[in-house]
């Protein structure tokens, strides 16, 4: 199994503000830097953080990690979310377009994350109650997936369907920082040390290193 590094804190507001202070030394000694962004609203706090400080920078390129297949004009949107908290910064967004099937807004979006990033710096990521990562769901096709790329996955889970990183895609990020705050976090990661085949779990043993940042006790 991977290795797994807890960092634990008192709130939610200081393991984002934690997670802040190490993405930005990241920033600085890296001319072309790379962030994922997962959606929710568990980073949204440390999102607003991050433009705010940091959105001067030019040197940071934005993409998604995963996106329920919706226009992304709609509240369920994870591309909307993270569209309107950074347009007024110096990032580079590589925005997620919605095409009527699924599989061609997933194409499309590979061929744009990759023709511009050479590098995976870094990604946030959250956990759903279930133990999925990204959109990458229990007993979902997606998860046997092998191609570094994003992938359309049939969920049935608020939107029928999802586009997501593959486990071989955030297999090969640098860093991968994952924010788990609140009480209704609790019960997923205890659970993660009784269920091995929890996504969660296999993205940590498929990595060498994966971070939780957390309110709560693992």
């Amino acid at each position: 199994m991977g290795s797994l590094e807890v960092i634990k804190t008192k709130t939610h507001e200081e393991a984002s503000l934690k997670l802040l202070s190490i993405l930005s030394k990241e920033f600085h000694v890296n001319n072309n830097y790379s962030l994922g962004l997962s959606g929710g609203s568990t980073p949204k706090f440390l999102y607003k953080e991050l433009a705010k400080k940091y959105g001067s920078l030019s040197n940071i390129t934005l993409w998604t990690i995963d996106e329920r297949h919706v226009e992304t004009n709609d509240e369920l949107s994870n591309q909307k979310m993270i569209n309107s908290i950074f347009s007024n910064t110096n990032f580079k967004i590589l925005s997620l377009e919605f095409f009527e099937d699924p599989k061609i807004t997933a194409e499309n979006y590979t061929n744009l994350v990759f023709s511009n990033i050479k590098k995976f710096n870094s990604a946030v990521l959250g956990v759903g109650d279930d133990g999925h990562i990204a959109s990458l769901f229990p007993n979902t096709k997606a998860l046997k997936c092998t191609v570094k790329s994003f992938i359309e996955n049939e969920v049935n889970t608020l939107t029928k369907w999802r586009v997501t990183s593959t486990f071989a895609l955030l297999k090969s990020i640098e860093n991968i920082y994952i924010l788990a705050t609140g009480e209704n976090k609790k019960n997923i990661l205890r659970e993660m040390n009784n269920n091995s085949e929890l996504p969660i779990n296999k993205l940590i043993e498929l990595r060498e290193k994966t971070i939780i940042l957390t309110d709560q006790t693992i």
